[in-house]
């Protein structure tokens, strides 16, 4: 009989690998046909990868290495800045089974990567390569082998999860929250593994890891604190926000975010009498406390739903691992997934057919619409021998990437601190007195330019009604 379980087991992880497999060959050939120009976060990035540094202005550099690796193989195209982050999101998918089949039940694990692989989020991020797609790769890794850690505590165990707590730490600030809580985790729930020595090796694993990116904050006034700082700095105080918070997650989670805040609510009174495994109460901890701060959070401050991304994963792990899959819940499981496919074909679709779609989900692609065409039209004017000057880096990384020669443009600084990594890189100011070429928004004069002459204007469509303007202007830099 245990012959025959094991069998099966087998058969249904061999099945889930061909089941990613095919998937992911046939996603992959979604993404190198993908007409859809990079965002101008995307390109930011890319252009991060052309001067590798242990940190940048607004994130840990681990996205501008993973772009630079994928770019010296397949070159400076949309593909090979996207690929990675396909590769992390069907990592992530296969890890996240594996862990509900190693501590829970395969059946259930069965069910998560179902929903998983076609929730909106996943879907957005399999092929848009921003900070997430590494980020909740690492982070689940760090799941993995900190829950072999806290079944066997040994430094093989520790290490390992270091490493990857480590690596996440390089990847976006999010990570100290997993530092956090699971140091907060071990303090209230396991003292005595706190003290280990193994635990020291797993912390100090981290921190030597991460201590580059820190060490080049503490060289740049700790520029990444003050952006992160202005995250929270939109303050507010309405309904509003947090309906709009809550659903927004719901959208780009399924109804299934839902059921999740619901089954936290039901485990949070069985928490400490330790019903269930140490598995489930880890994570339970790293999930359904944060998610309701932030809920709570959302009603004072404007907050985006990605931002909750890693807390939603291990929230839904912590899910299959705690319902049991009576008729009922395969009801409501089997619901959520054909909800969870159309939305997910809608994303596909979208990317291809905007135009099709009614103009509020058109605006969902604002970011990617409009920035190729104005650097193929900066084309006709640039000259490398007059430097390229802008007003934000959302102009000054699409110009980089689109542009033939991949220039290294000003962005001009308005105040007196840094607002992104091009004020770190290089300073506008020193090209006062001489010839530019500047690219802005609309229509009027620049008011920096002396002698100025407008060369060019361009119209760019975003979506079926809604279109940006821009101008192209010689002249002298007076700052």
């Amino acid at each position: 009989m245990k012959k025959t379980h094991n069998d099966t087991k087998k058969r249904l992880v061999i099945i889930v690998i061909l089941f990613l497999l095919f998937s992911f060959v046939a996603k992959l050939l979604y993404l190198y046909f993908l007409p859809l120009p990079l965002s101008y976060d995307e390109a930011y990035y890319w252009d991060w990868s052309r001067f590798l540094d242990f940190g940048y202005y607004n994130k840990p550099p681990m996205v501008a290495w993973i772009i630079r690796a994928f770019t010296e193989v397949f070159g400076n195209t949309e593909f090979a800045v996207r690929l990675p982050a396909l590769i992390c999101v069907t990592l992530t998918i296969f890890l996240s089974f594996f862990l509900v089949w190693k501590y829970f039940s395969e059946v259930n694990a069965t069910w998560l990567l179902l929903n998983l692989f076609f929730i909106p989020a996943l879907t957005v991020y399999s092929f848009i390569m921003t900070i997430d797609p590494p980020l909740i790769l690492f982070w689940i890794l760090s799941l993995l082998f900190f829950l072999n850690y806290l079944k066997k505590p040994c430094y093989k165990n520790a290490i390992f999860a270091g490493i990857f707590v480590g690596l996440g730490l390089l990847t976006k600030q999010t990570m100290f929250a997993f530092v956090f809580l699971s140091g907060i985790y071990l303090l209230l729930f396991n003292r005595n593994l706190l003290f280990k020595k193994e635990t020291f090796f797993l912390f100090l694993t981290a921190f030597l890891i991460y201590f580059p990116n820190l060490y080049w904050n503490y060289n740049h006034q700790f520029v990444l604190l003050k952006h992160t700082e202005e995250h929270f700095t939109r303050k507010t105080l309405s309904v509003y926000s947090f309906l709009k918070f809550l659903g927004d997650s719901i959208g780009v989670y399924t109804p299934l975010f839902l059921f999740f805040l619901y089954s936290g609510i039901a485990y949070t009174r069985k928490f400490f009498k330790n019903q269930y495994s140490e598995a489930l109460k880890f994570l339970y901890f790293l999930s359904f406390p944060s998610i309701l701060s932030l809920l709570f959070l959302s009603f004072f401050i404007e907050l985006n739903a990605n931002w909750i991304l890693p807390f939603v994963l291990t929230g839904f792990l912590f899910l299959f691992g705690y319902i049991s899959l009576s008729s009922g819940w395969r009801v409501f499981l089997f619901g959520n997934l054909v909800i969870a496919i159309i939305l997910s074909v809608m994303v596909y679709l979208l990317g291809y057919f905007p135009q099709r779609f009614p103009e509020p989900l058109q605006v969902l692609l604002e970011k990617f619409r409009g920035w190729k065409i104005l650097a193929e039209r900066v084309e006709r004017y640039y000259n490398q021998n007059i430097p390229l000057v802008t007003e934000n880096r959302a102009i000054a990384a699409t110009l980089a990437f689109y542009m033939k020669s991949h220039p290294k443009v000003y962005v001009i600084q308005f105040k007196k601190y840094p607002e992104n990594q091009y004020h770190l890189w290089r300073n506008a100011d020193s090209l006062t007195g001489k010839r530019v070429l500047a690219v802005k928004k609309g229509l009027k004069k620049p008011y920096y330019l002396e002698n100025s002459e407008k060369i060019g204007e361009i119209e760019a469509k975003v979506t079926s009604k809604r279109h940006r303007y821009f101008s192209i202007w010689e002249g002298t830099l007076n700052l």
